[in-house]
Parts: C-alpha cells; structure tokens; sequence
C-alpha cells in the first residue's frame, strides 16, 4: 500500500529526533565522547553502545528492524543508570518518552557515574529493589518490547465470529503483518499498551489528549483482491478514534478502481468472475429429527447454526406428515453435506440460496435514488465503483447516495447536497470531488452469515490495519447450546462459544 502523510511523519520523526539528541549529546560530551557523534543516526549507536559498556555486537540488533525494539530498551536504560537515574519514573519518562525527557537531562547536571551495561557493574552500582519494583520493572519492559512490536510490525489477531469459515475459524489465532502493507502509525499513540484496547471494564483505555492524522509509511506489498485483511470496523461508533475500533477480519473482495458486481452470489470485479479461494461457506436447510448438540457441531465442522425465519413452516409440514421435524440454518462448504447427510438425525438437508424473509438493511439504505435498497440483496448486489486516492469524480444525483459517506464521513469534506446540485461548507457550488483515501469492499466467506460492506459500506485505508500471514494456533470452538432449550447460548448479544478441543492441522498453517 502507497504511504500517507509521509512528510508529515519525517516532520515529527525530525523534531522528535532532535529534541532526544539534544539530552544524548550532553550525556556523550559528560561520558568523555564527542557530543556530536549523537546527532549522526545509526552511527550514533556504535559510541552509545561503546559508553554504557555493552559488547559490540549490539549493533546488529540495533539494526534489525523488530529486534532493535528490544535492544534499544536495553541501552537507553543502561544510559539513565549511567547517569545515576534508578527512580521507576525516571527510567518509565526516559525509556518511553526520550523525546521529552533526554531535554530536560540537557539543562540539569550530569555526572557520568560508569558503564551501566556491565554486569559487574550492575551488580554494585544498581540499587536492590523490593518485589513491587522488581514487577514494575516487568511490567515497563514488556510494555515497550510488545507495544512497539504491536503497534509498528505485528499483531495477534483471534476469529470471534464465523464469518469467514470455513476458511478461517472461530478460536483460531492470527500472526498479522502490519508492516508488509506499511505500518500504520498509531492515532492515539497513549494507550493501554501491548493490548491497546478501546475499553477495560467499561471504561477509556486511551487518551483523546493527543491525536494525529492518518500516516502510513511505504509496505512493500499493495492489496489485491481476494486477500483477507484486518481492518477497523467502520460501522464502530464514531465516539472512538479510527485506530480503536474494533478489528474485523475478511476477504477484499474490491480494491480502489474497481467495479464490483455480485449476481447471483457470483461476484464479477471490472466485468470478469472474481476467482473463489478455498472453501465458500453456503446456506443449508437441514430437517432434523434430534436437537443440534455441541457434539454434533464439533464432528461435522460447523461452527454455529440458525433457525429459519419460516420454522414453523416446516415444523407444521412434518406434523402432517406424522412426523416431528426441527428445521436447521446451517453454514457450511458443499463437499461437507455428503458427510452431513450420513449421520441419522438428519431427514434432508438441501441448498437454501433465496434470501427472502430476513431483515435485510443493506448500503446504501436510500429510498430516494436508483440504489433503492429493496432492489438489491445479498446474492444481487450492484453494481458500483470504488474510488482511489487522488481520483476527481463527477458528482450526480446518481452517485451521491454511494459517494456521501466517503466524502463526508471519512474525509470530512462537508459537501451538501441540494435539487442535484452540490455546495461546500461555505456555499459555493462544486461539480467534481477529489478523494484523499483509497476505498476498499470486504465480504466474509461464509456470505450468508457475515456482517460485512453488504450492510455498512466500503472500508477507507486509513482503516486498514493489516494482512494476516499465518495461523500459528487454533482451538475448536463450536456455539454454546443450553442442554435444556437446545437453543444457542449468548450474553449481551454476543454468542458464547465453547472449546472442543485442538485443531491441529491449522497450526501453522500459512493462510491463503
């Protein structure tokens, strides 16, 4: 993916630098070194390494990017104890904000007390802490090891829900590259570390205090279509910053410039069939003659089920027939009803593609243009384009229903519309908008069981967070049933899944 606000980022990476040289050259200068070896970058390494006595191997970790997190903590706390700084909040200030702290040490005294990253040293220099510090201590260092990794190269994503089966399944464990398509550098950079949720126990866990724009640095890789990416969740409410919202994981099914159609639960991207990868979940109907059970579930490969909107239908057909008869969803790949069909329960079990019956509200949810919703569904959906960064487009009465949200939700364009015709914040007429981000279209594979772009619109990059690479573990977990109802277990809305066990052959497994 092409970098966002790069400048803006070398600006703040130049003042931040700076400011954090300014304190390390005084403590070069007060060590016996020349000041001015802190201001040349990575070469600065080699003496920062040289005065707080570390062997010089180091600078092979100081740079490889993603072990130089590690390395860097280690010799930027070695130079606080090298200069008499052992109080938590000194080496917390000095470890996590340098930019702020490495300044204030410039303007006070400074005595070079020895080499802090010796261990003999160490040992008679470093005052003995309580259990309290010592834990403290833990906590910091690994804060600022998994934080930074977190937040700049990877992260660990788990499946919640089943949207993407049987593909990718509830309870397995994700190894998602942040860098590969250009780290996305962090909007609320004070956070909760390592975690960075948006909530703990219902309350905060950031800080609106500081927030910066949109800035990704160059990846090496741009998304294409069919990839499964992790994203923020746009449809997340608009109370929390981009970059705390949920994450989603799903297939990009359109990248900026397409075309996308979908017919007959076919999807055509700029006119030809966009090729399946893996398995594609399909909607069953299943009569049965038992209850689902845990059990059933866990041997069949599934991860959940529904009951149709029309169960009763059915229930009154088998009683006719004399016969009692419980009528299944079932979300599945077409080469495991055969195995299906085999177990005694099951009466008949046929494809359900028809999606009528459900409460459908569908992007764009309008009655006043030709994307008026009740002509659209979720095997029939389009068509429509998705616009890419720096691209001008004519606006119309036509397109604005579908345009609407990019313009003036995720870029803050405040355009009005009115009689067809288009006005910005301060009156004047416009024709054409040119788009700041590129938009992206994601769909689950499990396509009739996936809360996905069908229902709330297109995915800004500045959403994008990452491309999963592997699973590196994987639990199964089938639905929760309660042994009395048999109905599906949850709790404040969310479905309670139990563990079944280990899916071995997942473990990693790279992920297509």
């Amino acid at each position: 993916m092409e970098s966002n606000n790069l400048s803006l980022f070398l600006i703040l990476w130049c003042v931040s630098f700076f400011l954090t040289r300014i304190g390390l050259s005084r403590m070069f200068k007060a060590a016996g070194e020349s000041p001015w070896w802190a201001w040349l970058p990575i070469f600065s390494w080699w003496y920062w390494i040289k005065i707080v006595g570390r062997p010089k191997w180091y600078i092979f970790g100081m740079i490889t990017p993603g072990i130089n997190i590690l390395f860097s903590f280690n010799i930027t706390l070695d130079i606080l104890r090298s200069f008499g700084k052992f109080g938590y909040w000194q080496q917390f200030l000095g470890t996590v904000f340098s930019f702020i702290y490495f300044p204030v040490l410039a303007l006070s005294p400074l005595t070079f007390i020895g080499p802090a990253g010796k261990k003999s040293w160490r040992e008679t220099h470093v005052p003995k802490n309580n259990g309290i510090r010592e834990w403290g201590d833990a906590i910091l260092f690994a804060a600022y090891v998994a934080g930074g990794m977190r937040a700049l190269f990877f992260d660990l994503y788990q499946i919640p829900t089943p949207s993407m089966e049987s593909n990718l399944m509830v309870g397995d464990y994700l190894v998602v590259s942040r860098a590969k398509i250009g780290m996305r550098i962090p909007m609320t950079p004070i956070t909760v570390p390592v975690l960075a949720p948006k909530e703990i126990l219902g309350i905060k866990a950031y800080s609106d205090w500081l927030e910066l724009p949109y800035m990704r640095l160059p990846g090496w890789y741009n998304i294409q279509n069919n990839d499964i990416i992790v994203f923020n969740w746009p449809a997340d409410g608009d109370e929390f910053p981009t970059d705390k919202k949920d994450n989603y994981v799903k297939r990009c099914i359109g990248i900026p410039g397409d075309r996308v159609r979908i017919s007959k639960g076919v999807v055509y991207i700029n006119g030809k069939e966009l090729p399946r990868v893996g398995k594609q979940q399909k909607r069953y109907l299943a009569l049965m003659s038992e209850p689902i059970t845990e059990d059933f579930l866990a041997e069949n490969d599934l991860g959940d089920f529904q009951f149709p909107y029309d169960s009763e239908k059915y229930i009154a057909d088998g009683r006719r027939m004399g016969k009692d008869v419980i009528p299944y969803t079932l979300f599945t790949w077409p080469e495991n009803i055969e195995k299906i069909k085999q177990n005694p329960s099951v009466l008949s079990i046929r494809l359900d593609t028809i999606d009528r019956g459900y409460d459908r509200n569908l992007f764009p949810d309008t009655t006043t243009t030709k994307y008026f919703k009740s002509r659209w569904d979720l095997n029939n959906y389009g068509e429509f384009y998705l616009p890419k960064r720096g691209e001008t487009l004519v606006l119309t009465k036509e397109n604005w229903d579908w345009l609407n949200l990019a313009i003036n939700k995720y870029e803050e364009a405040y355009i009005d519309e009115r009689e067809g015709k288009f006005y910005s914040r301060d009156g004047i007429e416009i024709k054409t908008y040119t788009f700041k981000m590129g938009y992206y279209w994601m769909m689950g594979d499990n396509r009739y069981n996936s809360l996905d772009s069908r229902y709330w619109g297109y995915v800004p990059e500045d959403h994008i967070v990452g491309k999963p690479l592997f699973t590196f573990f994987s639990l199964k977990k089938v639905i929760g049933i309660d042994p009395e109802t048999y109905m599906p277990l949850s709790e404040h809305g969310n479905m309670e899944y139990k563990t079944r066990g280990i899916r071995w052959r997942k473990i990693l497994r790279w992920i297509e």
